[in-house]
């Protein structure tokens, strides 16, 4: 019977995986589950395809949502796991209609859940608490929600090894963060879940262009006004690739908000425009909210008072936000907007209701506090109650575990004996499997530096040696002609000179003076632009690279971006590349993408060339990891790699 579970199971998860490639916004995504459920006879698929018709239309249609919450049920209560699954997307149907009910059954779905050791278990049991911790959000406890995010949701998602979810994870700790005004810590978590995103096997855009948008707010929020232009560039990359219309709103947004820091005003009141074009297909008038407020600022920052006023009084009339601190802004914007149009009696009005609401929420979070306080102090009392039962039980089962323990001690010393013995043959097989490859390593590190210490001296060579050489012969022979002039000799004279120029390049390509004299961050811009030409045009993006890393790590990138861009140059018959190169802490990101021909699959499968098999060398050296591949929706390749290096 545990067998047919199984295999119910892996049946499910295939037939599952197939509609994953609709997005749930395409019109065909429920239509196609409906077409599942009445094609198959597994009744733990059809359980399935009804819990995600059901999460569906929770939303849209609750009538729906209940009716395909009962026919998941129908089809799955006789097998424990999807019975556990349901109160998942019972919490979710509850979510728009009742939101105490939704929080106990998000409870109950982590409950139940916990009982299967599973990497999908482990998945919903994440999203349960994600959930939850939106909702705790909803009610102004943002404190409980980044505890929620850091306690439970990443270490559960990190056990079910979904890199989506654990950047989404990392994108709301750092929204937290931005809203509580810590804008640095808020641009670590950005920069992390970006990095996610990036590196995952199956990127979503749609999520990836939302985290540009909000990072790059974040940036403007923190005066980095340049970091806010690089980000939103990446974000305008994908922008043609995303489907959803929250996405374009968010980058819309962004963009108006970076007009606006920079007095283009014009531009900032056409990107709201844009962007409500968007907001009238979401359903939830927040983002539409958003939008407005962001239009008041512009008219603000325009000096145009009245039609600012108008905007927020026109969002208080119906505001979608349900956070008290955006009606705390509110009302004392207005106030101060009235005051500069010496308007004091409707100043004072909105200034009272500003001291009126803050009293109320300061009154709140200390009735919250103390009833924490007073959470805490009961649990304390009953673990002593219970400590003080479990220690009488302990005496009295003290004489019958005396008793046991004897009879099992031979038996555990017998079985000590064993587990010592297998630990050490597998400790010895693995130390000298582990010295084997530390070996490995050191003659792979000898070679590569053994290589640069050899490109070095020719480079040397080639420049101070023949190249003095041929520019005495240079100068000799022009003084020959000066004194007989013949066309011939300026000929000659001319291969000569471009003959030193040659050599002089090639001496730079083997070790370019800017990496000695100047640093990584010099050398790689120089690098670019000596590759780009009237066919070629590279993007250069060079963040954060710190100076202290060693020379010869930055001799091994700059290997490594070398060998890329010669890819490119050589076989890619692109027109753009983007390169982009970052660093946090003690990793190191390349980033590059063209629109070439795209990337051969089979210099994966053991045919590489010698310039790939360089560079694979080099990333293994710096204990890094490569991800070749082709680029989402669009002809060209996407290179990814991460390097360690000490700082």
């Amino acid at each position: 019977m545990r067998k047919l579970f199984l295999v119910c199971l892996f049946l499910a998860g295939s037939y599952m995986y197939t509609f994953a490639q609709l997005s749930v916004t395409d019109k065909r995504y429920p239509d196609s589950l409906v077409k599942l459920t009445k094609s198959t006879s597994s009744d733990s698929i059809k359980a399935r395809a009804f819990f995600k018709l059901s999460y569906h239309w929770a939303e849209i249609d609750s009538v729906k949502s209940k009716h395909y919450l009962i026919e998941s049920l129908k089809y799955g209560s006789k097998y424990p796991y999807l019975k556990a699954v349901y109160y998942y997307y019972l919490a979710a149907y509850n979510t728009p209609i009742n939101t105490q009910k939704s929080e106990f059954y998000y409870m109950e779905a982590d409950k139940q859940l916990s009982k299967f050791n599973t990497k999908e278990a482990f998945f919903i049991r994440a999203k349960a608490w994600g959930n939850y911790a939106t909702l705790q959000q909803l009610k102004d406890d943002e404190l409980l929600m980044v505890d929620i995010l850091l306690n439970k949701c990443i270490p559960l998602i990190k056990k079910a090894g979904n890199d989506e979810y654990l950047g989404k994870y990392y994108h709301d700790l750092a929204l937290v963060f931005g809203n509580q005004k810590q804008y640095g810590k808020a641009e670590e978590y950005f920069k992390l879940a970006i990095s996610i995103f990036k590196r995952a096997k199956l990127i979503d855009v749609n999520r990836l262009l939302k985290t540009y948008a909000i990072a790059s707010k974040n940036y403007l929020n923190n005066n980095k006004i340049e970091s806010a232009k690089i980000t939103l560039h990446s974000a305008k990359l994908i922008l043609k690739e995303s489907n959803d219309p929250r996405a374009y709103v968010e980058y819309y947004l962004a963009y108006a908000m970076y007009n606006r820091k920079i007095k283009a005003f014009v531009e900032a009141l056409q990107n709201i425009k844009n962007g409500l074009s968007y907001a009238i297909q979401i359903t939830n008038p927040y983002p539409t909210e958003k939008l407005y407020f962001e239009k008041y600022k512009i008219l603000t920052d325009q000096g145009d008072y009245k039609n600012a006023i108008a905007v927020i009084e026109n969002i208080l009339k119906k505001p979608a936000s349900k956070f008290s601190v955006n009606t705390l802004i509110y009302y004392s914007d207005l106030a101060n907007l009235y005051g500069k149009l010496g308007n004091s009696k409707m100043a004072y009005n909105w200034l009272a209701k500003y001291v009126a609401l803050n009293d109320s929420l300061t009154k709140q979070d200390v009735l919250r506090r103390i009833n924490q306080i007073e959470i805490k102090f009961k649990t304390a009392e009953n673990q002593k109650k219970i400590a003080a039962l479990n220690m009488a039980n302990q005496k009295a089962n003290l004489s019958a575990k005396n008793s046991r323990l004897l009879n099992w001690l031979l038996g555990v010393v017998s079985l000590l004996i064993l587990s010592v013995s297998i630990f050490a043959v597998y400790y010895y097989r693995n130390q000298k499997k582990l010295a084997a490859q530390r070996e490995e390593i050191r003659l792979r590190n000898a070679m590569l530096q053994g290589q640069e210490v050899e490109r070095y001296r020719v480079a040397r060579d080639l420049h101070d040696g023949l190249g003095n050489v041929l520019a005495v012969v240079k100068f000799n022979l022009w003084q020959f002609a000066k004194e007989k002039p013949a066309a011939e000799l300026d000929e000659i004279t001319h291969q000569l000179d471009h003959s030193i120029n040659e050599l002089r390049r090639i001496a730079h390509g083997m070790m370019p003076e800017m990496l000695l004299n100047i640093g990584l961050e010099a050398a790689v811009k120089d690098l670019c632009e000596s590759l780009t030409s009237d066919n070629l045009e590279i993007d250069c993006q060079l963040i954060n690279i710190k100076n202290t890393i060693p020379q010869q790590t930055q001799v091994s990138i700059y290997r490594i971006i070398q060998e890329l861009l010669t890819n490119v140059v050589k076989h890619a018959q692109a027109k753009n590349v983007l390169l982009q190169c970052t660093q946090h802490k003690n990793i190191f990101f390349i980033t590059l993408e063209d629109d070439g021909r795209g990337f051969n699959n089979d210099q994966q499968k053991g045919k590489a060339g010698i310039g790939l098999n360089n560079i694979k060398s080099r990333v293994a050296y710096l204990n890094g990891k490569i991800e070749i591949g082709t680029r989402i929706s669009q002809p060209g390749t996407s290179i990814n790699i991460e390097l360690n290096v000490k700082v």
